[in-house]
């Protein structure tokens, strides 16, 4: 295969792109393409899930974890690509569902190097070779400067480093912050009958790039905080910005007393055991960053439980559309995206929180991932007819 680009120190004959087969695996909805991308000689495997694109080429960022097994990898990109799907479909983007994932070697790499990086680009030079089918951004452990060193060698990477701060690029995660932040208020209102966050005691579990800045808006409006993190430099960091924050430990955080529980890290937090602990917290509303939050994403039944508890569940990929939207929307005015995100996030929240209200027997994931469907099936329907032929369903059960 021929690549738009090639990089200087890897070959493309030195990188095999295999499309695999996921079908009996447990998190497989119904998934487009899944590709292994693995360079035998460094030892690097990643793979790209693409769970639909009837809406436009798959958008979705791209994840650098240690995963103990390829099993772990594989099923985090399934369960992350089919979540993106729902995620542009209910932001109103003209985009597909993706991502991708990078196995570190090691623990301790908490960044990729740029051979592991030019590893990755030429993988998506390879997937994207034929049409486009996936655009790559920012996620956990990848930040601007990674996407800066992958465009030198693929253009199949959203959030470069803009030309100037009034044109729309960089780092998402603030972005992601300010649409969270703006539902929580929103949800606060509703559950808690509070006008804004000052003294509501919100718990955070994750302070990375999106965390961080979550964090300085819920002090600014004078919120309780508590946190944790795997990382002392988190809290270091906040300190410096004068962010008042008590930590407790990454299990305290579940039976730390509080009103909103913020998970903004990794995903599958809210299990039925840990539920059961926010409740007895006093934990009244659920609203994070964090993607694919339940441990049982399909199928909502964790959002089942909290709504059956008098949990406030605020839907993960409504609330945290903001950076997506953001990287959508590369080149743009930026001025114009930021108000388009902080008004247009938490108005689609409040859509499926007014259908929540009025349909008493239905939770809140159930109710978000139909208002999602619609447009994805709309799409599919519009394509099969443009085509002359019938659609097959992706979207899965």
């Amino acid at each position: 295969m021929q690549n738009t680009k090639t990089s200087p120190h890897i070959k493309p004959e030195n990188i095999n792109i295999t499309e695999i087969s996921a079908a009996h695996h447990p998190q497989y909805m119904g998934h487009e393409k899944i590709y292994k991308i693995h360079a035998p000689k460094q030892n690097i495997t990643a793979f790209v899930g693409i769970h639909n694109t009837a809406l436009g080429p798959a958008l979705g960022g791209i994840r650098f974890k240690y995963y103990e097994d390829e099993n772990a990898a594989l099923t985090d990109v399934l369960r992350l690509s089919e979540a993106m799907t729902w995620k542009n479909a209910a932001g109103g983007l003209d985009h597909g569902g993706g991502k991708s994932v990078i196995m570190a070697p090691s623990v301790n790499l908490r960044r990729p190097t740029d051979e592991i990086l030019a590893i990755f680009a030429q993988g998506l030079n390879i997937v994207n070779n034929s049409q486009p089918v996936y655009f790559g951004a920012e996620d956990m452990n990848m930040d601007e400067t990674s996407m800066n060193k992958l465009l030198k060698t693929t253009k199949w990477i959203k959030g470069g480093t803009a030309p100037s701060p009034e044109i729309v690029g960089g780092t998402p995660s603030p972005l992601t912050a300010i649409g969270v932040f703006e539902c929580m208020k929103i949800a606060a209102r509703h559950k808690l009958g509070k006008e804004n966050l000052e003294g509501v005691r919100v718990s955070m579990q994750g302070l990375g790039n999106v965390g961080s800045a979550l964090a300085q808006y819920l002090h600014e409006q004078g919120a309780i905080l508590t946190g944790c993190d795997v990382f002392d430099s988190a809290f270091e960091d906040l300190r410096t910005k004068d962010v008042q924050i008590v930590r407790v430990s990454l299990d305290e955080i579940y039976d730390a007393p509080t009103d909103i529980f913020a998970p903004n890290a990794i995903g599958s937090t809210l299990t039925d055991t840990n539920i059961a602990r926010l409740k007895t917290a006093g934990v009244q509303i659920v609203c994070g960053a964090a993607n694919n939050q339940q441990q049982d994403q399909s199928g909502g039944h964790q959002s089942r439980l909290m709504h059956d508890l008098g949990i406030l569940y605020c839907p993960d990929y409504i609330v945290n559309a903001g950076g997506v939207i953001w990287v959508a929307k590369v080149g743009q005015d930026a001025k114009t995206v930021t108000q388009d995100i902080r008004t247009g996030v938490p108005r689609r929240f409040e859509e499926i929180l007014k259908i929540y209200e009025s349909a008493s027997d239905q939770d809140m994931a159930s109710i978000a991932a139909r208002y999602a469907r619609q447009r994805v099936e709309a799409a599919q329907s519009q394509n099969s007819q443009n085509t002359g032929t019938e659609t097959h369903n992706m979207i899965g059960a």
